[in-house]
């Protein structure tokens, strides 16, 4: 048993480190991994006769366009002595430590009510919340005391995916760039498929700003919806998620989903629906919305990327009303 550091280039939001700590974490002989945003370096725990550092270095490249500083000051492997991980006590402690670490490190910082609090995913659980210090010019609403139930006038002109008059609503907060609603738009797509008719889905923007993409995407998903391509567009955003966004991707996209190149890359580069994305974030905001995906059921909020079962759960009590 091993535990490697590693010093990572290119990590620009910790979305992007929560997306190397899950690729890793699949890898057959990894058993903890963390990797911390702020300071660059991901610590892994591995069983060297499953997989070697160089395996591990090529997994973290192939997650973004990311490099490993090569510096032994840096990276730096330590040798676990065998016979004290056998003994389970051992295996306990370290198992302790490791957790320890995490939580003292902090997978994602969040803000809630003004108050700070370490945030870990858990299952499906997960959400990307507004952190406030992030947003000096932006403030969030007061949260109320219970939750009421929003009221949302939908329109045609709205972004819906579904039977128009369908009995149940829901309206969708968020971020193409946020590894959790790429995750939960996947669950969207099976609720459509399992509820076709019943359930309609209105997508809203909520890009968060320590995702330095997310504001463009959403810009660029509004000139696709110029041309009739939104939900097109919006597939092929979180489609390509993994393989991370730029200008030069979201024109090829554009292209390749047979659109006006010249009327797209005119749009895009003007800035023409910034003005709109953010009108969705205000509503967002005052709407209680603090975090991506944030979705409401018939107006009821259900925040984070949660199971289907939840939504179906949700769904069927509405559905026998």
């Amino acid at each position: 048993m091993q535990k490697a550091k590693f010093q990572i280039k290119g990590i620009n939001c910790k979305s992007c480190a929560s997306l190397i700590e899950e690729k890793l974490k699949k890898i057959e002989g990894v058993f903890e991994v963390n990797v911390n945003f702020d300071s660059k370096k991901a610590v892994v725990v591995y069983d060297e006769n499953k997989i070697n550092e160089n395996d591990i270095k090529k997994a973290i490249k192939e997650a973004g366009d990311y490099q490993i500083e090569e510096d032994s000051e840096i990276i730096k492997k330590e040798n676990f002595q065998e016979q004290k991980l056998l003994s389970s006590n051992n295996l306990s402690v370290l198992i302790a430590i490791v957790i320890a670490g995490l939580i003292i490190a902090g997978v994602i910082i969040v803000t809630n009510r003004n108050q700070k609090t370490s945030f870990k995913e858990t299952g499906q659980q997960a959400v990307q919340i507004l952190p406030d210090k992030n947003f000096p010019n932006q403030s969030s609403p007061e949260q109320p005391s219970q939750n009421p139930v929003a009221e949302f006038k939908i329109t045609k002109d709205d972004h819906i995916r579904g039977d128009f008059n369908a009995p149940i609503t829901l309206v969708e907060f968020s971020d193409f760039e946020c590894p959790f609603c790429a995750r939960h738009f996947l669950t969207l797509n099976k609720i459509l498929s399992d509820y076709k008719g019943k359930v309609r889905l209105v997508y809203k923007h909520f890009p968060l700003g320590f995702h330095p993409n997310a504001q463009k995407a959403a810009e660029a998903s509004e000139c696709a919806a110029e041309q009739g391509k939104f939900w097109e567009y919006h597939d092929k955003l979180f489609e390509n998620f993994q393989n991370g966004y730029s200008l030069e991707k979201f024109k090829q996209w554009a292209k390749e989903l047979r659109l006006d190149t010249k009327k797209f890359n005119d749009c895009l580069d003007s800035g023409k629906y910034a003005q709109k994305v953010q009108a969705d974030y205000q509503e967002g905001l005052q709407k209680g919305v603090n975090g991506a995906p944030s979705v409401f059921v018939n107006g009821e909020l259900i925040v984070g990327a949660q199971s289907y079962e939840v939504f179906k759960q949700k769904i069927d009590i509405l559905l026998t009303k």
